[in-house]
């Protein structure tokens, strides 16, 4: 099957972006099928053209066999109307970059962002190709929770309408969140369509749950990395626990509670240091907030490539994952960064008030209330207390829960299931859940 990919915000594992669809594109290539992802040049995660020469508008390159291909979009550096106009502009140029390519047996909008979506519809519609939906932030809901459109303001009305309109029109709607379904049913989308197919982890040897775990790659002097690692390494000499978030410092993921935590265990004398390695627009005023409290014990660092995270974790005594208490939260969550610190046989702190979630599923870590510094001081110090033995055999019993259960090769395997077959409606029949 030869499969289209829209994501404005794919890339491959040599920068830190998110990773799933080119984790899923190199499983279903091994199967024999054929997958390109259209993304856009200009990273939003480091803010940098990173894929095109000067002068040109696109690229093509084929990374582990899933093929990229590349428009040019205009840099912003916040989210203002800038980034509006890098949105509208991979809409513009990504339909006219795929007409000198064969033509697809399935189109796959991916959000973030409606304009994407509506983009994969225009060019499915063109190539008489089957259309398909993938949610995998719920747009224009988080904007709306998180304060950043009124309920009835023109944008969120306008975003409605491009949401509604995909969904009448996508043979099936592929969901991340383990709650979406209620969300999707909610907006008029059939149960029948509704696939849920999570993000997940690429299986390595050895690393199936059974097996011993493969170690990972040393990084590249270049990347920032090895530095990294050489800084936390110091720090567990000095005899501090090192608790470690590597993802972006954006208005959902409440950094700011690290900071708090860190500054409250200074307070307490306890042998704790935070690591927060990432970019986003709450960075300098989580810098500004460590600054004022005069914390030593907090490392901000630059983000790493996707490809150097495995060894920076490797590193790390717990690993952290917080997000404010949003009302969005309410579906479930499904983050790249969770399941790589799953992964790395590291317990995960989990600081969030979504139900259920793979550290609680797992006993792989423990979980607190979000936007509570306190509580977060309080299991980082229960975690000290452990024990480097007591923590291992946490961090393992994550380890091989997520490959048992978020494998990327049964994850794409149902990726594949959803978007080959055409909508047909029928009674009872469940929403697909995947969770091998």
């Amino acid at each position: 099957m030869r499969i289209w990919i829209f994501n404005h915000y794919a890339a491959p594992p040599d920068c830190a972006a998110g990773t799933r669809h080119y984790d899923i594109g190199r499983a279903l290539t091994t199967a024999g099928h054929e997958v390109t992802v259209f993304a856009s040049s200009f990273s939003h995660f480091s803010r940098r053209e990173e894929r095109l020469a000067p002068g040109e508008r696109t690229a093509m390159r084929t990374i582990d066999g899933v093929r990229f291909l590349w428009v040019r979009t205009p840099s912003y550096l916040s989210n203002g109307y800038r980034r509006v106009l890098n949105m509208l502009a991979y809409t513009a140029r990504v339909l006219p970059a795929q007409r000198r390519l064969e033509r697809p047996d399935v189109i796959v909008g991916s959000s973030v962002h409606p304009a994407a979506v509506l983009a994969a519809w225009l060019a499915a519609r063109r190539r008489h190709a089957r259309f398909v939906v993938e949610v995998r932030d719920l747009w224009p809901q988080t904007l709306i929770d998180m304060g950043a459109l009124r309920p009835n303001g023109l944008p969120a009305r306008l975003l409605r309408l491009a949401e509604s309109f995909s969904y009448r029109r996508a043979s099936a709607v592929i969901c991340l969140l383990p709650g979406a379904a209620g969300y999707l049913e909610a907006r008029g989308v059939p149960r029948d369509k509704i696939h849920y197919v999570p993000n997940g982890i690429s299986e390595q040897p050895g690393a199936d749950g059974t097996g011993e775990r493969a170690l990972p790659d040393l990084p590249d002097a270049g990347s920032g990395a090895a530095e990294l690692i050489e800084r936390i390494r110091r720090l567990r000499k000095d005899g501090f626990l090192t608790a470690g978030y590597l993802g972006s410092h954006g208005p959902a993921n409440g950094i700011g509670t690290v900071v708090e935590a860190a500054a409250e265990l200074r307070t307490r004398g306890a042998r704790v240091a935070v690591v927060l390695v990432g970019d986003g627009q709450e960075k300098a005023a989580c810098q500004q907030l460590a600054d004022r409290h005069g914390l030593d014990n907090v490392l901000f660092w630059p983000p790493v490539p996707k490809q150097a995270v495995p060894a920076v974790l490797a590193e790390l005594d717990v690993t952290l994952f917080c997000v404010r208490d949003v009302a969005v939260f309410k579906y479930g969550l499904s983050s790249n960064k969770l399941f790589d610190y799953l992964a790395s046989g590291r317990p995960v702190l989990f600081a969030s008030n979504a139900p259920g979630g793979p550290v609680r599923e797992s006993g792989g870590g423990l979980c607190v209330p979000a936007e509570s510094p306190p509580a977060m001081a309080d299991a980082l110090s229960a975690l000290a207390a452990m024990g480097e033995t007591e923590r291992k055999r946490m961090g393992e019993l994550g380890r091989r829960w997520v490959y048992l259960n978020h494998g990327m090769t049964a994850l794409a395997d149902a990726f594949l299931a959803a978007v080959s077959k055409p909508f047909e409606p029928s009674e009872g029949r469940p929403v697909t859940d995947v969770r091998a």
